[in-house]
């Protein structure tokens, strides 16, 4: 053979070598791709799209285009902040829904039909909230109305220096005397007449509150009857091959509320149970009802023990002064020991958040809904959570 046809043979063997290097290569690329979607599939996390190389034609349409696009996500987002009165509702309704859908499911197969099993837990509900604050307030009336019979002689035995009935009389006589004599009666007045309106407005915003209550109460009704058909939308909205995902996504939600839920319950009774033994040892009267009403009050974070407080003061502060501040001591150092203690470490095993993701997500809605959003800034943050953790295993 030739030289040059040697040379040749060689030549297109070697670029044959190289094509078949190379084939062999994109295989084992393309086996390691799917090998890393299988991976993500089995944890339920969304495959990232392929990167393309992406042109952009910069003509006068398409910078129409993006400026119309742009418009339109900032209209959108004026939308939903003007409804976000809305938005909380139908959240705190799907709240309740994903608390009552374990109880419902129960019902469900002891062949209950679903509707009439929220309607059960509805009237039970009711009526267990109504005897519990029928006897509340009939409780606050009564040491209202005593505390009313006496506080005229208490302002007198105060102004003629009389004050053996109060604790530490002596080291407070001279901060009462100094008071009632730089009391201005017309400004005294004036307070008590803004506090009138203040108490005004604040009732109107509860029979505002109680409307949207009832409204949340439909809502749950709707989301927990019609479960399957709620989540077929859901996912009507997202393209196909997302169904899986949003699937178990909204299993998820419901069962890490389903925690939260379980967890603010404990919170709840153990706080309960550190509040009745030492009212209960203090001799205190309606020790029970009063830790009762403690449990209740912890459903608000931060703030719950200075609720109670409120309710618990008038009722101790009528059967003895002495007794009204050594409650007020012992509110202060359970608080504290809530605060710190209990309510992060039972959060963190109940919804697998940090205590300082929990303090931030409860700041941030405390700062946007006031006491709603202490309330439901944990849910939330949990909820977040869910997405943010499938985001970043998605990323790596």
């Amino acid at each position: 053979m030739p030289p040059k046809k040697k040379k040749q043979s060689s030549l297109s063997h070697a670029i044959r070598g190289v094509r078949t290097r190379y084939v062999n290569f994109r295989l084992r690329v393309d086996d390691m791709k799917k090998q890393k979607e299988n991976a993500l599939l089995q944890h339920n996390v969304i495959p990232s799209e392929p990167k393309d190389r992406m042109f952009v034609d910069l003509n006068p349409m398409s910078v129409a285009k993006s400026a119309a696009m742009v418009l339109l996500m900032v209209a959108l987002f004026y939308f939903l902040f003007e409804i976000r009165s809305l938005l909380v509702m139908l959240f705190v309704s799907f709240l309740f829904a994903a608390a009552l859908d374990p109880l419902v499911d129960i019902m469900q197969k002891k062949g209950l039909p679903r509707s009439l099993s929220v309607i059960i837990i509805y009237l039970v509900a009711i009526v267990m909230s109504a005897w519990f604050v029928t006897n509340l307030v009939t409780l606050l009336a009564e040491q209202v109305f005593e505390i009313a019979k006496n506080i005229s002689t208490i302002v007198t035995n105060i102004t003629k220096g009389n004050m053996n009935l109060l604790p530490f009389a002596d080291q407070l006589k001279p901060y009462f005397d100094q008071f009632y004599q730089t009391l201005d009666l017309q400004a005294a007045a004036n307070q008590i007449q803004n506090a009138l309106q203040l108490v005004g407005s604040q009732l109107l915003g509860i029979s505002i509150g109680l409307i949207n209550f009832v409204l949340v109460l439909v809502l749950t009704f709707f989301m927990t009857v019609e479960e399957k058909a709620i989540e077929e939308f859901v996912r009507s909205l997202f393209p196909s091959r997302y169904s899986r995902y949003i699937s178990t996504r909204l299993e998820a939600v419901k069962d890490q509320v389903g925690y939260w839920l379980r967890g603010q319950v404990l919170v709840s009774v153990v706080c309960g149970v550190l509040t009745y033994i030492p009212l209960a040892l203090l001799g205190i009267n309606y020790a029970l009802t009063l830790s009762v009403i403690a449990a209740i009050a912890m459903v608000i974070p931060v703030i719950g023990r200075v609720f109670a407080w409120l309710l618990a003061f008038p009722i101790v502060f009528n059967q003895s002064p002495t007794l009204s501040l050594w409650m007020t001591v012992v509110y202060f150092v359970l608080q504290q020991v809530e605060l710190n203690f209990i309510i992060p470490y039972v959060m963190n095993r109940a919804v697998g958040l940090s205590p300082i993701i929990l303090m931030i997500a409860m700041m941030i809605g405390g700062q946007y809904l006031g006491i709603l959003g202490l309330i439901l800034s944990i849910p939330v943050a949990t909820t977040a959570a869910i997405f943010v953790k499938d985001y970043a295993t998605r990323a790596k």
